[in-house]
């Protein structure tokens, strides 16, 4: 008799138009032979992965690779694939340029990298669907409608790779299932840690722990290697969502307590402690009473020195580093009582979390937002999406400016008249989602308003 599997997680299903923007030195926009440009410093639509003909469901950026999810169970990947990040054999040579006289902005690059190819299937038991897609700097992972979560690539420290399992393999080339934990609703991946929450709202976590972004009980010397398997995370049950940012880790309790652990030397978990300090971290998941008196938080991420949380009015809430231009605020609006200087007496962190202005309103609230390393977004309901922060590859997709103080609207061609819903960014480089009104019309559909679960990544 056959054991009967029953499905904890729902299967994504809208289609969805994908816009890229910033670097693609490394193949990164998943555009292939498309263009040979190195930068495209405003979103365009990318026609390898067509929402009629490919039909990406949902999105996974990594540092300076992807990984998507079609409506017909495939998981396509594209980027660097130095460490196995692509969980498929790229080896190729280089694209010949036909143009003796090519110009310096154009590029060569390896197309079985920069072009969004499904990982092989044969990896998987047969019948495996996939639902949740997340991506570190060097790894990817995919989450199952049974709640199980396979994974390819490496974990880096300081020092290097880790690993990925208990082998002796630095690397791991293909998929693979992860052990010791299941039942996983939801998962999400920093830069070189990963996430995992349970039906139950019990949180795993595995990865590098060198900021303790792990959130784990203490361990012994000789257990340290066990960091690349999944464990609990030091937290009450009852956990309902899970965020990430580069290097710190947070979870919201179904009491609406926010938990924040790992890197705070900019006060990025919103816990004050340490903040300021080189080489700063919470050690373990502590309450982050700030966010409590600022309403109900439904979602919250980080870049590598700030955060950003969403309530459920619609409004964004952000701290950490200042100099960056990572808050998309200005200093004359932040009282001097909530900055943090340096020696120098130059403002530096943005110790309690502020409301972000500019963006959303009784209207049109903030329905999305996400971080990058040092650059962000937001998008409101109407679909309008705002960016800012460090911007000198293009990452935040605004022209010709290298740091965006405050949120800009986002413009392009191809955006014009177009509803996006989700964004996602990488180290220098970003992917936007958007309906896709051509194919509702043809089936009939009504336009439902959906929001697409992206993962952040970290990088």
């Amino acid at each position: 008799m056959t054991d009967i599997i029953l499905a904890i997680n729902k299967v994504p299903s809208e289609r969805f138009d994908v816009y890229v923007v910033g670097t693609n030195c490394y193949g990164e926009l998943g555009l292939g032979d498309l263009t040979k440009k190195a930068e495209m410093k405003r979103p365009v639509l990318n026609s390898n992965l067509d929402a009629e003909t490919t039909g990406i469901v949902h999105l996974a950026v990594g540092g300076i690779h992807s990984a998507a999810l079609t409506h017909d169970n495939r998981i396509l990947t594209w980027g660097v694939n130095d460490e196995g990040a692509l969980g498929r054999d790229t080896k190729e040579k280089e694209a010949a340029s036909d143009d003796e006289d090519e110009s310096d902005d154009e590029i060569t690059l390896n197309l079985s990298e920069a072009t969004p190819t499904p990982v092989d299937a044969s990896h998987f038991p047969e019948n495996t669907t996939f639902c949740q897609l997340a991506a570190s700097d060097s790894a990817t992972f995919a989450l199952t409608t049974d709640g199980l979560v396979y994974g390819w690539g490496t974990f880096r420290g300081s020092n290097g790779a880790i690993g990925f399992s208990l082998s002796s393999k630095k690397e791991q080339p293909t998929p693979v299932l992860v052990p010791l934990v299941q039942d996983v609703v939801n998962i999400a991946a920093g830069a070189q840690h990963i996430l995992a929450l349970t039906s139950s709202g019990t949180v795993f976590s595995w990865g590098c722990n060198e900021q303790n972004q792990l959130g784990r009980r203490r361990e012994s010397r000789h257990r340290k290697s066990h960091n690349i398997l999944p464990e609990i995370v030091a937290l009450p049950s009852g956990i309902r969502d899970i965020g990430v940012g580069i290097y710190h880790s947070f979870a919201i309790h179904k009491s609406g307590t926010v938990y924040a652990w790992g890197s705070n030397n900019f006060g990025q978990t919103g816990i004050t402690m340490g903040a300021g300090l080189n080489d700063s971290n919470v050690p373990y998941p502590t309450k982050v009473p700030l966010l409590r008196k600022l309403g109900v938080i439904v979602s919250i991420v980080g870049g590598k020195d700030h955060s950003i949380a969403l309530t459920e009015t619609g409004k964004c809430l952000i701290w950490g580093r200042i100099e960056n231009k990572a808050l998309g605020l200005k200093l004359e609006d932040v009282h001097s009582s909530n900055i943090i200087e340096d020696k120098h007496h130059r403002p530096r962190i943005l110790k309690k979390p502020h409301f972000l202005t500019g963006v959303g309103d009784d209207t049109s609230p903030v329905v999305f937002a996400t971080a990058g390393s040092d650059h962000s977004f937001v998008i409101t309901e109407s679909g309008k999406a705002y960016s800012w922060g460090f911007n000198s590859q293009s990452q935040a997709g605004q022209v010709d400016i290298d740091e965006i103080e405050r949120p800009m609207l986002l413009q392009s061609k191809y955006l014009e008249g177009k509803k996006l819903v989700a964004a996602a960014a990488g180290g220098q480089f970003s992917i936007l989602l958007g309906k896709h009104e051509g194919l509702l019309k043809k089936k009939g559909r009504r336009n439902q308003r959906r929001i697409a679960q992206v993962t952040l990544n970290m990088f």
